[in-house]
């Protein structure tokens, strides 16, 4: 994939959406946090640093379930390996 430039998508969006780049940037900002946010809670909760439940009121019971089986998936396949 060609690699467009950051100004560039930023006109193509503000032009396709009819907003300003200002309102755009903003969204961008915002959406980008959550997702680093939500990354870096996934992170301290494997690591031990943050509860259970606070990551369970922040993305919810489907994607900790999720979260959970693949961690646990990932220590029977490393036992698996070690073992066997």
């Amino acid at each position: 994939m060609i690699q467009t430039e950051l100004t560039q998508q930023l006109a193509f969006i503000a032009e396709h959406r009819h907003q300003n780049e200002t309102a755009i940037i903003g969204e961008a900002v915002r959406e980008g946090l959550q997702s680093l946010y939500r990354e870096t809670l996934i992170e301290a909760y494997l690591l031990g640093q943050a509860t259970r439940e606070t990551v369970l009121k922040e993305i919810g019971l489907e994607q900790l379930e999720e979260i959970e089986y693949q961690r646990d998936a990932l220590k029977r396949d490393v036992t698996w390996g070690v073992n066997g």
